[in-house]
């Protein structure tokens, strides 16, 4: 029976109360739906940049993001990685929603979505004979994995055996429970080519599951693209024994990438700002921001739509609208009871 082992250290507990209070920050954004939207689109492009770069993918992220948002058909395996991955993200967001388990149809189905039109790699069937996980060094193969199994039936029983452990009602923190899971697979190596992006799909679907949501607010590749070396040495260490240290590098990912997160948030939301405020160069508080926010998202506003989004008084929201209109960045328009407000123009 699969049971993890590892140990709660000062390090395990502190990234895990860092965790639950940078994810709360971030669900906290009040984000209007247009930016959302935008960021969630980023967020996807930089998952499928990264996830495929740890891999060797050789395309840069505007490359990636030339790709992804263009109508081009991919005419090389490097663009079809790109494209593959980005479509198995919008796989997961989509089964997410309908609450399925960890599962060997989903491990297949995500495994056939990556390597779709990728050599002869065999797309969407466990392998079936032995590989050996490693690179070539200066005096030959430098073996850093061999895989415990090299039989079709049992790596779909030693998955099956993980999943039913994972889908068990646990006490553990869903952080702890991802780790366990994405060093366990990778552990596994179920197929011959393709496990990297196959074991970070179901990290973040596991953790989807649980109502993070990884693919809309941040990402889980940017940490290990950094140095995909120490990625892969830290992944190794719990293939014996504790899980320990691979679980403290995994939750110092968690934490970067949701700072990483925070930050594009902020700048986004800053240049937007900034285009408003042009060259007057005014200071605006951060609830007049906020009303910018709106504004940019209705066109044209009302007090009672600034009163719903900020959950303000309505003296309140008339301050705050009165005072971008002193600004010279908002202009009234209508008579007093059905008046509105939207971006003063330049010429204007």
């Amino acid at each position: 029976m699969f049971k993890p082992q590892f140990t709660y250290t000062n390090s395990l507990i502190n990234h895990l109360t860092l965790i639950e209070r940078l994810y709360g920050q971030l669900i906290s954004e009040k984000l209007i739906p247009s930016l959302s939207l935008k960021l969630s689109e980023e967020n996807q492009i930089l998952a499928t940049h990264y996830s495929t770069s740890i891999e060797g993918n050789p395309l840069s992220q505007r490359e990636v993001t030339n790709i992804l948002l263009g109508d081009a058909i991919p005419t090389n395996k490097s663009e079809l990685e790109v494209k593959n991955y980005f479509q198995a993200l919008n796989h997961i967001s989509v089964e997410a929603k309908k609450h399925k388990s960890l599962s060997i149809k989903l491990a297949l189905d995500l495994h056939r979505l990556v390597m779709h039109r990728i050599d002869a790699k065999q797309p969407g069937l466990f392998r079936n004979q032995k590989v050996i996980v490693g690179h070539r060094g200066a005096i030959g193969l430098v073996v850093k994995h061999d895989p415990p199994f090299h039989k079709a039936p049992l790596i779909r029983a030693s998955l099956e055996e993980l999943f039913n452990y994972i889908n068990q009602p646990s006490d553990l923190n869903p952080f702890i429970q991802a780790g366990i899971l994405h060093h366990q697979v990778a552990y596994i190596h179920p197929f011959t080519d393709g496990n990297g992006r196959v074991t970070r799909l179901l990290t973040a679907y596991y953790l989807l599951l649980h109502g993070y949501e990884v693919t809309k607010y941040f990402i889980l590749d940017d940490y290990y693209d950094i140095d995909r070396l120490e990625y892969s040495d830290k992944l190794h260490t719990a293939d014996t024994g504790s899980k320990t240290e691979w679980l403290e590098y995994f939750l110092e990912g968690i934490s970067f990438s949701l700072k990483a997160a925070l930050e594009r948030i902020k700048d986004v939301t800053e240049r937007r700002i900034e285009a408003i405020k042009g060259d007057k160069r005014v200071l605006v508080s951060h609830r007049e921001e906020d009303v910018l926010q709106i504004v940019l998202e209705l066109k044209q506003v009302k007090t009672s739509d600034v009163v719903k989004h900020l959950q303000v008084s309505r003296q309140q929201a008339q301050s705050l609208l009165h005072n971008l209109v002193d600004k010279d960045i908002l202009i009234k328009l209508g008579k007093t009871k059905a008046s509105w407000y939207q971006l003063k123009r330049k010429t204007e």
